[in-house]
């Protein structure tokens, strides 16, 4: 095979009359590599030999397996995004062409076909089936490149990959100098629906500013990254809990003083705190502290800081809800506590954490099975936090934790 012959597409041409067989090949033999098959059968066969084939052109009549039985397959299996070229004779009607055209062929010529045309469709499908293929090929490097990529590109900061990288690396030298370490998640409450309903530009441009406000009076040694669509992360090394909390308050501070406007509207939004400082031992990991973190951020009662929705032609204040003091957590169950508890609660003995400490220690799993069904299940997931915060705090028992104010159009 000579080296233009290789950088030519090949196309299978299935017909059971060698007469319209060699008649394409003359046709398309300058353009193309053919492969010829003389039914369905041969041609699925030939498919499976030939995996550089990236054009079949079928004749609609063919004994064995004919046509449609042979798109039919190449549909339903891994060949599913081959163009397929039905070529139809004065026997078939409309109704078969119909039939063809539902079960996915990629165009129609008729015989007896003009050279010019049969090698123009031919033409057009393979440039189409390139254009397709380069174009998947660029999404899937774009979205390797997001995945290993040290930085967000919207915000600037850290990566979800960079970020579990330093939380690990972080993790791993706190372990061996016994030293202390935290980690804040922040989180922009129901931002897929201010996504949906506000737009992009909306979205985008308060995720921005909460990141710039994030990063700002960061030690050299912290980490701000960007770990979920809608939640940041903060990783504090060396930081304990007097200092975590430090950090936590001058944030609170600083976004409950923030108001954010596009094109003279001002974006309404809630922000929830999760803030985690985990008892180093051996081999806790990034996962172990990020559900920690998570327990915190989805168990608290309110987002500390509530923007009312204000309209263009409302009085430029900012309205707001009162933050309210957030009392101290108990302890939620680890991971190895919760996997302790499922085996004795399978041999019909007692777990050795509270029923409560457990309760905290799914929290992360509960929420994020909610999320994974667009907020379903928000009144179930509330429940329990109203629960455990009447557990916790007794004498407001009466008093359930109020919601947060809800995003309005």
């Amino acid at each position: 095979m000579t080296d233009s012959e290789t950088d030519m597409a090949t196309l299978l041409v299935v017909d059971d009359s060698r007469l319209m067989r060699v008649a394409a090949r003359k046709i398309l033999k300058n353009d193309f590599n053919i492969v010829e098959a003389a039914d369905g059968e041969e041609a699925w066969k030939t498919l499976q030999e030939h995996p550089d084939i990236s054009l079949v052109m079928s004749d609609l009549s063919m004994p064995n397996l004919d046509g449609l039985g042979l798109l039919k397959r190449i549909r339903e299996s891994d060949f599913s995004e081959l163009p397929v070229i039905i070529v139809t004779g004065a026997e078939d009607d409309d109704g078969s062409k119909k039939t063809a055209l539902a079960a996915g062929a990629s165009d129609f010529i008729t015989k007896p076909f003009e050279s010019i045309q049969l090698l123009a469709r031919a033409k057009s499908q393979a440039r189409q089936k390139d254009t397709q293929e380069a174009l998947q090929k660029s999404e899937t490097e774009k979205q390797q490149l997001r995945e290993v990529s040290p930085v967000d590109p919207l915000t600037g900061l850290a990566s979800k990959h960079a970020f579990f990288s330093h939380l690990e690396e972080n993790l791993a030298y706190a372990t061996r100098h016994q030293t202390d370490i935290s980690l804040l998640l922040v989180r922009i409450e129901k931002y897929k629906i201010l996504y949906l309903r506000r737009g992009k530009q909306i979205a985008e441009t308060l995720a921005r500013e909460i990141a710039t406000i994030l990063s700002e009076g960061r030690r050299r040694e912290d980490t701000v990254g960007r770990v979920a669509l809608d939640t940041f992360g903060i990783l504090l090394p060396s930081a304990d809990q007097v200092g975590a909390n430090h950090v936590l308050a001058q944030l609170q501070d600083a976004i409950d003083k923030t108001q954010i406007s596009v094109e003279g509207e001002v974006v309404p939004f809630n922000i929830r705190f999760g803030l985690c400082k985990p008892d180093i031992r051996a081999n806790i990991c990034a996962e172990d502290v990020m559900s920690l973190a998570e327990a915190e951020l989805t168990a608290q009662v309110m987002p500390v800081t509530a923007k009312a929705a204000l309209r263009p032609e409302t009085p430029k204040t900012l309205q707001q809800t009162e933050s309210v003091e957030i009392p101290a957590k108990q302890e939620a169950a680890t991971p190895d506590e919760i996997h302790q508890a499922l085996n004795a609660l399978a041999n019909n003995t007692e777990p050795t954490a509270t029923p409560d400490a457990l309760a905290r220690g799914i929290l992360p799993v509960l929420s994020a099975w909610n999320r994974s069904h667009d907020q379903k299940y928000d009144h179930l997931v509330k429940a329990i936090h109203e629960a455990l915060f009447a557990a916790e705090n007794p004498q407001t028992a009466t008093a359930p934790p109020p919601n947060p104010p809800e995003l309005v159009d």
